[in-house]
């Protein structure tokens, strides 16, 4: 075997196993940092008892870990938005006005629920790599409720990054291009064959997977064809494929 050079053993010693003997407080409490959102002094005291093996397998086996965190009391099927949808359609111009406000006032405190119960949930939830990376799930798949304005959809979608936080990637950006919060965010729902909206392609290609220089504006185009056809029930607040729209040709 090739010796080493000097620039490359930090690297080498960077990526070698921690020897039991040099698993402590310290080291427990970086790993609690790294692969979670760090915790109090009993905490870590608690994985530091363990040795490493057992520490690491605490963090990635989580599905393990009971979680009886209860869901916001909002979080469901609105049954009334169809009814609410038809009357804003009849109201007058001040009557809509006033319907617009109070949905906006609902969704605002929802929303605000919302960011409390998932800051709760990294500061204090019993699976801290699950919560990692439902963060780093919702930075990359980036969306918005200025756009999307609906707290329910919102929520959905970060109860799919954490069902899906460790899982296959395919799978994922599966779901992802189905989850009605991010077809609002990049107007998917608003794709038609006559007229392909090219957003969620050129996303997926340029941010979600591959990056820049991996693709043509050929790829986006045929991508956005492919995608026509997978919209969303506004009523139900869910997927709905409709074969009528889709560019089969």
């Amino acid at each position: 075997m090739k010796p080493l050079s000097g620039s490359e053993r930090p690297v080498f010693y960077m990526l070698a196993p921690l020897a039991a003997r040099k698993w402590n407080y310290t080291t427990a409490a970086h790993l609690l940092n790294r692969a979670g959102f760090g915790g109090p002094p009993a905490e870590i005291e608690k994985l530091a008892k363990l040795n490493p093996e057992q520490a690491v397998a605490h963090f990635v086996d989580f599905e393990k870990i009971p979680d009886d965190t209860a869901d916001p009391e909002w979080a469901k099927p609105d049954p009334g938005r169809a009814e609410r949808q038809r009357a804003l359609r009849n109201a007058s111009e001040e009557e809509r006005r006033m319907m617009q406000r109070r949905q906006q006032q609902k969704e605002r405190e929802e929303i605000m629920d919302l960011r409390g119960w998932w800051l709760e949930r990294m500061a204090r939830g019993p699976r801290p790599l699950q919560e990692k990376m439902v963060l780093f799930w919702h930075g990359n798949f980036a969306s918005s409720i200025e756009k999307v304005r609906d707290s329910y959809l919102m929520w959905r979608q970060n109860e799919l990054f954490r069902r899906l936080a460790t899982g296959s990637w395919r799978e994922l950006l599966v779901e992802v291009a189905r989850d009605p919060a991010m077809m609002i965010y990049l107007d998917q729902a608003q794709s038609r064959k006559q007229h392909p909206n090219e957003n969620f392609a050129r996303e997926v290609m340029e941010l979600f997977a591959l990056g820049e220089g991996h693709y043509t504006e050929k790829d986006i185009t045929e991508g956005a064809r492919a995608l026509t056809g997978w919209s969303l029930d506004e009523t139900r607040q869910k997927f709905q494929y409709r074969p009528f729209i889709h560019d089969d040709g």
